[in-house]
C-alpha cells in the first residue's frame, strides 16, 4: 500500500554493487529499513543516493506492508534543506551522535510521533545555532530523547538527596551500592542539565569538555543500565575530540 510520510535517515549502507539499505525513522511508522535497489547504478541515480546521509530529513512515498522486514520507496525528496550542517565537522559530528542515539533507543515498528518531532526540531536548530553555542547540544539530545522515550532520573540533587545512583535511576540521601559514586558538583549539575526546560536553559550552562564528557558518560551508562539493547556510542569518542 501506497503511504506518505516525511522520514529522518539514521544510516546507510552499501548493498550489492548498485543497492542501499537505509534504516529510516518516519513519523508515521517509526523505524522501518528500506531497499533502494540500482540506486548507485547511473550517474544521475548516483546523485539521488547522497540525499540518504545521516541526518537528511525526507518528504517520501512508501509502499508500506507491516508484513514486511525491507519496505521499498516509490517517490523522496528533501523536506528540509541545510544550511551548513553538513560542511561543518562539528555540527555534522553533532548531528551523527543524534542519530546513533536514536538507533539505539528506537524498536522497528513502534512509532513515536513525539520524538520525531524533537529530532526535527533539534537538528534544524543545530543548524541555524552559532558555532559558539552548540558545545552542550549532545547532552541536550541525549537527555530529552531519553526522556520522551520513557527513560529519565527521578528526584533533584539536594541536600536531603546528595548522591545519584544510576542502577536505580534516581538521586537518592543514600550513597550508592555501586559504581559509579558521583561527586556532588557532578551531581548538581546532572540535576540541572536534566531539569533544563528548553534549548536555551540548556546552552546557557557553562562547563569545560571534561567535565560535558563525564556527564554525558553517566547518561549513557543510565541508559545501558535500564534499556537492554542499548550499546556504547561510537561517535562519543568523535564528539569528545572534535568539541575540544
Amino acid at each position: 500500500m501506497l503511504e506518505k510520510t516525511n522520514g529522518l535517515v539514521l544510516k546507510s549502507v552499501k548493498y550489492g554493487e548498485t543497492s542501499l539499505i537505509v534504516s529510516i525513522f518516519t513519523k508515521r511508522f517509526g523505524l522501518q529499513t528500506y531497499i533502494l535497489k540500482g540506486l548507485r547504478s547511473t550517474k544521475t541515480k548516483s546523485q539521488k543516493s547522497q540525499l540518504f546521509f545521516s541526518g537528511s530529513i525526507l518528504e517520501m512515498v512508501v509502499y508500506h506492508n507491516p508484513q514486511k522486514n525491507l519496505q521499498m520507496i516509490k517517490e523522496y525528496q528533501p523536506f528540509y534543506f541545510y544550511k551548513n550542517l553538513t560542511e561543518h565537522i562539528v555540527k555534522n559530528g553533532i548531528a551523527l551522535f543524534a542519530m546513533e542515539v536514536l538507533l539505539q533507543l528506537l524498536i522497528a515498528d513502534d512509532i513515536q510521533e513525539e520524538l520525531f518531532e524533537f529530532s526535527l526540531y533539534f537538528l534544524k536548530q543545530l543548524d541555524i545555532s552559532e558555532n559558539s553555542h552548540i558545545a552542550n547540544f549532545p547532552l541536550y539530545f541525549l537527555i530529552q530523547s531519553g526522556k520522551i522515550s520513557g527513560y529519565h532520573l527521578s528526584g533533584d540533587y539536594g541536600a536531603d538527596c546528595p548522591f545519584l545512583d544510576l542502577a536505580e535511576g534516581r538521586f537518592s540521601n543514600r550513597e550508592p551500592l555501586y559504581p559509579p559514586f558521583i561527586e556532588a558538583t557532578d551531581g548538581a549539575l546532572i540535576s540541572r542539565l536534566k531539569n533544563g526546560n528548553n534549548l536555551a536553559e540548556i546552552m546557557e550552562i557553562k562547563m569545560n569538555n571534561e567535565t560535558r564528557k563525564r556527564i554525558l558518560s553517566y547518561f549513557v551508562d543510565f541508559f545501558q543500565k535500564h534499556i537492554p539493547h542499548f550499546r556504547n556510542l561510537k561517535s562519543a569518542a568523535i564528539l569528545s575530540a572534535i568539541l575540544n
